[in-house]
C-alpha cells in the first residue's frame, strides 16, 4: 500500500534518519501519554482530591511555573551532550507519574505533577533538538512531524482510558500506568547515540552573548509567536473535556468519542505539515497552520452542539499539530549549535508562560 504523495517523505530517509526518528518516536509516544494523562483525567482526579475548578488551575499553574526550571538540563545539553540530561529527564515523567498515583492529596499531587512537568519539558526540549540535529535536512520537517505524530498518539492512548478512569480511583491507575514506559529505556540507553552536531571541543558561548552578538533577532519573534500560540491553546487543550462533561452537560463516552475522533483525524496535520515545512517554506506552513488553529479553538468555545464542535476541533487539532513541526524544525536551524538547545528551551518557556 502506498501512502498519498501528502503523506509520504520529500526525499527517501537514510537508515540513521530512521533509526533516530524510531528512538524519538518511541519516547514521543511515552511523552505523550504520561503529559496528556493529568488533562484527560482532570474531571476525575479533580473529584478524587476534592479540589474546585480553580484549584486545580492552581495545580497545573504550579506545576508549569516550575518546569521553567527544565532549562538547566538544555544548558547541560550544550555544555556537556544531549544524550545524558535527555535520558535523565525522559526517566523523571514516569516515575513521577508513579507517584501522583499515591498522591493521599493536592499538595502531593501538585508536587508529583510538577516534577513531571520539569522531566516532560526537559525531555521535549532536548529530544526534539537531537532528533532535529541528526535528520537529513531534506526529511527534517517531515521526521520532526512523524515524531509529533507519535506523541499524538500517546496523548490519544490516555484519552481512550478516560472511561476507565471515570470511576472510583481508577484515574489514579491511568497515572500509574505511564510507568510502562520505563521499559523504552533500555532501549534508548543502548541504542541512542550522541548528537553529531554536539562538539565537546567546540566552541563555548553563553546564551546572553549569543544574544548580544544578534541572535535576539530571530530569538524574538520565534518566542512571541510560541507566547501567542500557547497562550490561546492552552485553555482549550487542558479543559476541553472538562467543558464537554461539566459545562455542556455530556456523557463521558460522547465527549471522549468526540475528542479522540475529531481530533485523532486532526493529528494528521503533524505530516501534512512537516511535509509542507520541507517542500513550501516553513514562514507560509506557519502561517496557514495559526490561522486554522485559530479559527478552530474560537469555533470550540463558540458553538455548543456536536457536529460543529467536531469540526472545530477537528479544525483546531490539524493547525495547532501543522505548527508543532515548523517551530521545532526553526528552533533547530535558527539558533547555533552552542547556544541550540537553551535557546529553544528558552522559547518553550515563554510559551509556558503564555
Amino acid at each position: 500500500m502506498t501512502l498519498p504523495r501528502s503523506l509520504r517523505p520529500p526525499v527517501s530517509p537514510s537508515l540513521g534518519d530512521r533509526r533516530i526518528l524510531f528512538l524519538m518516536a518511541l519516547a514521543g509516544i511515552v511523552a505523550g501519554y504520561g503529559g496528556a494523562v493529568i488533562t484527560n483525567t482532570l474531571p476525575y482526579s479533580r473529584a478524587g482530591l476534592d479540589v474546585t475548578e480553580g484549584q486545580m488551575s492552581l495545580i497545573l499553574a504550579i506545576a508549569r511555573i516550575v518546569s521553567l526550571g527544565a532549562v538547566v538540563f538544555s544548558i547541560s545539553g550544550d555544555r556537556r551532550g544531549r544524550r545524558s540530561p535527555f535520558l535523565i529527564a525522559f526517566a523523571m515523567l514516569p516515575l513521577a507519574n508513579i507517584a501522583t498515583a499515591f498522591a493521599p492529596n493536592a499538595a502531593f499531587f501538585a508536587a508529583f505533577q510538577s516534577v513531571a512537568r520539569f522531566g516532560l519539558i526537559a525531555a521535549g526540549v532536548l529530544g526534539l533538538v537531537l532528533l532535529a540535529e541528526e535528520l537529513t535536512p531534506g526529511v527534517r520537517g517531515y521526521g520532526l512531524g512523524i515524531q509529533a505524530l507519535a506523541t499524538a498518539s500517546g496523548v490519544g492512548l490516555s484519552l481512550i482510558l478516560v472511561p476507565f478512569a471515570s470511576t472510583g480511583d481508577n484515574w489514579r491507575v491511568v497515572f500509574a500506568l505511564t510507568g510502562v514506559g520505563l521499559l523504552a529505556l533500555p532501549t534508548l540507553m543502548r541504542f541512542l547515540k550522541e548528537s553529531r552536531a554536539f562538539d565537546p571541543q567546540g566552541m563555548r558561548i553563553s546564551f546572553g552573548d549569543a544574544m548580544g552578538r544578534g541572535m535576539g533577532r530571530v530569538f524574538w519573534p520565534l518566542a512571541a509567536v510560541s507566547f501567542f500560540v500557547h497562550a490561546f491553546s492552552a485553555v482549550t487543550l487542558d479543559f476541553a473535556l472538562e467543558r464537554l462533561i461539566s459545562d455542556l452537560e455530556w456523557e463521558a463516552g460522547a465527549a471522549i468519542y468526540l475528542l479522540a475522533v475529531t481530533s485523532g483525524v486532526g493529528t494528521a496535520g503533524t505530516v501534512i505539515g512537516g511535509r509542507l515545512a520541507d517542500v513550501s517554506g516553513r514562514r507560509s506552513t506557519a502561517v496557514t497552520a495559526m490561522i486554522l488553529g485559530l479559527v478552530g479553538g474560537l469555533g470550540f468555545y463558540w458553538f455548543s452542539s456536536g457536529w460543529p464542535i467536531a469540526l472545530a476541533v477537528f479544525i483546531g487539532t490539524f493547525g495547532s499539530t501543522m505548527l508543532a513541526p515548523v517551530l521545532a524544525a526553526w528552533r533547530a536551524e535558527v539558533f547555533p549549535t552552542p547556544v541550540r538547545a537553551t535557546a529553544a528551551h528558552w522559547v518553550t518557556n515563554v510559551s509556558i508562560l503564555g
